[in-house]
């Protein structure tokens, strides 16, 4: 458990990670422990005072903007869309962890996943260098090292947003200029294999590669205070450009245990919401 003398102060909500972890995050590569490195996968961890929403998109993937949705993609496009890698959930930190301070992602604390199974299920030993602008990530076992960068103007206020229905949950994550937001599908997957192996087991059904892929995550940026969110990246390529119409985001107060968009109507509940 954080020691609450480490903790963020949340204006509501708990926090469960120091202020220096908030905000959003770019990897800069990661080293497996055979020496291979990767530069090239595009990774977004954006934290909360406490809820994280993390985004891996690999530089292989098709060019899949101009598709009109799931219905619009054929087996091959779906395929490469497989190979993503998304979560949200909740981050854990100990500061008297040896030999670092560490971050952990509990099961049971998960929101919902892209892949219905973890990558890296370790916990991160974290090293703060460059006055806090880099962290070093390393599993325990050895396995990997990664190093974070974090981005201009994303510590300026943070808040997770939630809504849930019948079928799906819905967040946003929101660290100053940087957002991500994720959807979950509306049936969830039970079975605990790669999505890639759950295509081939359903003999590469079409409408079932669908369902399968029907699951957003959506990291977006804004070019100033007031400004709406554009979508950078995404798990459905044909969101990239356009807006995730959250503008209205800055104004909530720590008052605000629900907010309504305006322009929807639509109801969030505020799962945190830390200022600098």
């Amino acid at each position: 458990m954080i020691d609450a003398t480490f903790a963020a102060e949340a204006l509501c909500g708990s926090a469960t990670v120091p202020e220096k972890l908030i905000g959003c995050w770019e990897r800069r590569y990661i080293r497996f422990s055979n020496g291979a490195e990767d530069t090239t996968t595009r990774v977004v961890w954006l934290q909360t005072a406490s809820g994280v929403g993390d985004i891996r998109v690999g530089a292989t993937r098709p060019n899949l903007r101009a598709r009109s949705g799931l219905d619009g993609c054929a087996r091959d496009d779906l395929l490469a869309l497989a190979e993503q890698d998304c979560f949200c959930g909740v981050t854990l930190f100990d500061p008297h962890g040896e030999p670092f301070p560490t971050a952990s992602w509990p099961s049971e604390r998960e929101l919902f996943r892209f892949q219905p199974v973890v990558t890296f299920p370790e916990p991160g030993w974290l090293e703060w260098r460059d006055a806090g602008a880099c962290m070093i990530e390393r599993a325990p076992s050895g396995a990997y090292e990664e190093d974070w960068r974090l981005q201009p103007y994303s510590r300026s206020f943070a808040a997770h947003l939630l809504q849930r229905s019948a079928s799906m949950t819905t967040c946003l994550y929101i660290a100053g200029d940087h957002a991500i937001r994720a959807r979950s599908r509306s049936l969830p997957i039970t079975q605990k294999m790669p999505l890639a192996e759950l295509a081939r087991k359903e003999g590469y059904d079409l409408p079932t590669l669908r369902k399968l892929m029907d699951c957003e995550f959506s990291y977006a940026r804004r070019r100033a205070p007031g400004d709406d969110y554009t979508i950078e990246l995404s798990t459905l390529p044909w969101r990239e450009g356009h807006l995730l119409g959250c503008a209205w985001v800055e104004g909530i107060s720590s008052q605000d245990a629900i907010v309504r968009d305006p322009a929807s109507n639509e109801e969030w509940f505020v799962e945190s919401l830390w200022r600098s």
